[in-house]
């Protein structure tokens, strides 16, 4: 696999294609990145054989229904394996594609292009690929690698301000689990990093990366070191789920569930309370934190409970143990996580 990071990157699209003699593209992208960005990514792809499939944007659009729509449209396009599928946009859409992709006669080749920033830090990288049902996020999936990811912070100058707030959700995660110097740097340049300042995203971009390259190459599919990567989506994810994917945003998520997870380590005496402030003081600067009333708990619990890193009955947690560090915890009192969400320490 091979990853491509820096201004102006995807024009390197087409020879790359067609060194790997693809001279037929399938792209999967959402209505949204149509709109801003396809003629630009055409006019990449001159002389190619194109075929596209728009998916509506969200979190809505990563189910069942739409995989099957995409087989249904692979078919009548009489897709075989040797076109590679592309997929152009943020989280849900490279999910989308490659589970499409992992699954289609029995596996197609295919690339990342992530439009979003937290995408391009997170999402494109690391090889998870599938979709939300039931009410649960990305419990149909598997692990299947792309050939290439091009990353190019070009696309970050239409980003709006919340998806700006979803990727330094996971860029911060990523210097409280394993960089504590990538925290501190991110949040000194916070107002930099709104304004879309190009050169002090894409060292923050490269750095992203490489943390996730490296834990992703030591535990490939996910057994053991790569649970670090899920500081703050266990309640995370829960937040998300109990709102249908519709009030906040993925990193808005994470960046809630890093802090009520924080405190949950505070509270457990594995951090201490300067260590909590500080990451409370930076995280509420873009999420403010919900205390949620003793139904809501309930509901929240429940999501908890059906989450798929459990083991059994236990919930399982990362929670940090100091600055830059985490452990994966499933044995956390529910009187603890209920005392978190309840937020009489905002």
């Amino acid at each position: 696999m091979s990853i491509k990071i820096g201004k102006n990157i995807l024009k390197e699209l087409g020879g790359y294609l067609r060194d790997k003699n693809f001279n037929r593209i399938y792209i999967i992208t959402d209505d949204k990145v149509n709109e801003l960005h396809f003629n630009y990514l055409k006019n990449i792809l001159k002389g190619f054989d194109l075929r596209t499939y728009i998916l509506p944007q969200g979190e809505r659009s990563k189910s069942i229904d739409i995989v099957l729509s995409i087989y249904d449209d692979l078919i009548e396009n009489n897709i075989d394996r040797n076109t590679a599928i592309l997929s152009f946009g943020g989280g849900v859409v490279g999910d989308i594609a490659g589970f499409v992709a992992s699954t289609y006669k029995r596996g197609l080749k295919y690339i990342q292009i992530p439009t979003t920033l937290l995408s391009q830090v997170d999402s494109s990288i690391g090889g998870k690929v599938g979709v939300d049902y039931g009410g649960y996020k990305n419990i149909i999936g598997s692990f299947y690698f792309p050939e290439a990811t091009f990353i190019d912070p070009y696309f970050l100058k239409t980003l709006p301000t919340r998806q700006i707030t979803c990727g330094l959700g996971e860029i911060l995660k990523y210097g409280l689990i394993y960089d504590y110097e990538l925290f501190e740097y991110t949040k000194d340049r916070l107002c930099n990093i709104y304004e879309k300042d190009l050169d002090v995203l894409l060292p923050i971009i490269k750095k992203s990366v490489d943390i996730k390259e490296e834990i992703v190459s030591k535990d490939k599919y996910d057994l053991g070191l790569r649970k670090m990567l899920n500081f703050g989506h266990t309640i995370g994810h829960s937040i998300e789920t109990y709102y249908d994917f519709t009030k906040f945003n993925h990193g808005e998520c994470v960046i809630l569930g890093m802090t009520y997870e924080s405190f949950i380590g505070k509270s457990l005496r594995l951090i201490d309370e300067d260590y909590f402030d500080e990451i409370y003081r930076t995280l509420k600067e873009l999420m403010t934190p919900i205390k949620f009333n003793e139904e809501e708990i309930h509901d929240l619990m429940d999501f908890m409970r059906n989450d798929k890193k459990n083991i059994g009955e236990n919930i399982a947690f990362v929670l940090p143990v100091g600055r830059g560090k985490v452990d994966v915890y499933y044995d956390i009192d529910d009187k603890m996580i209920i005392n978190s969400l309840k937020g009489e320490w905002i």
